[in-house]
C-alpha cells in the first residue's frame, strides 16, 4: 500500500553500483545506520546486495495502490497477469513437474553495462537501439520517453535471448515492450491519447 520508491530506495540506488569484480558482481555497501547499536553494527557490519539475490514481488493492482513510479519501472521488467479463463476448471492430475537444477551462474546476468556486451554483438545492438529511438520518439510526444538505464536492459535481454535461442527476435522484443515500456504510459491526459 506504500509506495515502493520510499522503502526500496536504498536498494534501487545500490543496484545502480553492480560491477563485476573477480569474477563475481559485487555492490557498494548499502548505508545502514545502526545508531547506538554497536552489536548490530559488529554483527552485520556492512551490508551489501550479493550476485545470488534476486528481487521478486507481486502487487493486486487496484484503487487502493499506488502506481509504480517510472524509478521503480525503469529497473524492473514487470509482467501482468491479466488474462482470466472463467470456463477452465481444475484438474485433479496429482501428476508433479520434474525438477530442474540451475546454479547461479545460469541466472546470473552477463551484462551489467553495455561495455560487458562483445564486440561481435555491436551491429544487433545497433539494430535494438535503432527500434528503441523510433519507439522513443513516439513516446517523447507524452513525455513518457526512456532512457539509458531502459535502453541498457532491452539491449540485455534481446542479447540473453539471442544467445540462448529462447524466442523470436520479434516476441522477445514484444515481451519488452509489454514489460518495459508500456507500463510507463499511465494517465487520461490528451498528450497520452495524441501518443497513442
Amino acid at each position: 500500500l506504500a509506495r515502493v520508491e520510499y522503502y526500496m530506495s536504498d536498494i534501487l540506488s545500490t543496484i545502480e553500483t553492480r560491477r563485476h569484480e573477480g569474477g563475481m558482481i559485487v555492490t557498494d555497501p548499502i548505508d545502514v545506520d545502526y545508531g547506538n547499536d554497536s552489536a548490530a553494527a559488529g554483527r552485520y557490519g556492512k551490508l551489501i546486495l550479493p550476485g545470488n539475490l534476486y528481487i521478486i514481488g507481486t502487487v493486486n493492482m487496484d484503487e487502493t495502490t499506488f502506481p509504480f513510479s517510472k524509478k521503480v519501472l525503469d529497473r524492473a521488467n514487470t509482467i501482468e497477469f491479466s488474462y482470466v479463463d472463467l470456463l477452465s476448471m481444475p484438474s485433479f492430475s496429482t501428476a508433479t513437474a520434474d525438477k530442474i537444477t540451475v546454479t547461479n551462474e545460469f541466472l546470473a546476468s552477463k551484462y551489467i553495462t553495455l561495455n560487458d556486451c562483445d564486440a561481435a554483438d555491436r551491429e544487433y545492438i545497433g539494430s535494438v537501439c535503432t527500434t528503441l529511438s523510433r519507439i522513443n520518439g513516439i513516446l517523447e510526444i507524452a513525455n513518457a520517453h526512456i532512457g539509458y538505464r531502459v535502453r541498457d536492459e532491452i539491449v540485455f535481454y534481446m542479447l540473453n535471448n539471442r544467445e540462448a535461442d529462447l524466442l523470436n527476435e520479434k516476441a522477445a522484443f514484444d515481451n519488452q515492450i509489454m514489460q518495459k515500456i508500456l507500463p510507463r504510459i499511465q494517465g487520461s491526459s490528451e498528450s497520452i491519447k495524441t501518443m497513442l
